[in-house]
C-alpha cells in the first residue's frame, strides 16, 4: 500500500459550504500543533506543515492538537485557519496553512451534516490502480479522477472520506467504514483557487 496526496499546486485549501462550528462555538483556537507537525516532512512520523481541511484531534486535556491515533478518535476537528498574506510571493488561498508546531491553528469540531470543500485528501494506489499496459493505460491519480468523475447518485460508486491512523490528512476511500467518523463524496469539485477537489458531506461520528 502507498499513500499518495491529492494534487495540490502547494498547500491544501478549504471551502467551508455548511457546517454548525462557527455558529454553535465549536472551534478550537487556544491548543498549540504538536511536534510532529513540522516542515521537514521527511522525517519518520512527521505530518508535514499543518494544512486547511486537516482532520486532526484537538485534546485540550493533553493541551495538543495532533492527528488521529485511530478511526474513532473524538473530537475530530477540521483546520481552517484564517487566509494570510506572508510576502508578495506567498499569498492567498494556496500558502494559508503553513503552521507548524507550537502554533495555533482554528479547529472546527465536525458534526453530522456538516459539508465542505476541499484537496486536502490523500488516496490508497492499491484502490485506485494505475494500469501500465494496454489501450487504457493510465496513472493512479487518473484513476481516482475517473471514480470521483462517476455518478455519485448510483450507489455502487459511492466514495467515502476516511481519517488515516496516525495522519492528519483524511483519505478517500470506496469501502464504507463500519464505525467512527466518515463522511460521504457529494462531488468532484474545485476549491476556491481553482485546483482540483472534493466536496464531502459528514454522515457518521
Amino acid at each position: 500500500m502507498a499513500m499518495k496526496r491529492f494534487p495540490v499546486e502547494q498547500y491544501a485549501t478549504l471551502e467551508l459550504n455548511q457546517v454548525a462550528f462557527p455558529k454553535t462555538g465549536m472551534v478550537v483556537s487556544q491548543t498549540p500543533l504538536g511536534a510532529k507537525f513540522t516542515t521537514d516532512s521527511s522525517v519518520s512520523g512527521a505530518y508535514g506543515v499543518c494544512e486547511n481541511g486537516m482532520w486532526v484531534v484537538a485534546d485540550k486535556a493533553a493541551g495538543v492538537i495532533d492527528a488521529p491515533a485511530a478511526a474513532t478518535d473524538k473530537p475530530i476537528g477540521i483546520v481552517y485557519t484564517a487566509e494570510k498574506e506572508y510576502d508578495i510571493f506567498h499569498y492567498g488561498l494556496k500558502t494559508f496553512g503553513r503552521k507548524v508546531a507550537g502554533d495555533y491553528p482554528r479547529v472546527g469540531i465536525l458534526g453530522v451534516g456538516d459539508t465542505v470543500t476541499t484537496n486536502c485528501l490523500q488516496y490508497d494506489d492499491t484502490e485506485f490502480k494505475a494500469v501500465t499496459s494496454g489501450d487504457n493505460q493510465k496513472t493512479a491519480e487518473e484513476a481516482l479522477f475517473e471514480a470521483l468523475r462517476k455518478d455519485r447518485t448510483v450507489a455502487a460508486n459511492a466514495l467515502y472520506v476516511v481519517p488515516v491512523a496516525g495522519s492528519a490528512v483524511p483519505s478517500i476511500s470506496a469501502t464504507k467504514p463500519n464505525s467512527g467518523i466518515y463522511a460521504k463524496v457529494v462531488k468532484f469539485y474545485t476549491v476556491p483557487n481553482g485546483e482540483p477537489g472534493v466536496k464531502y458531506q459528514i454522515i457518521s461520528l
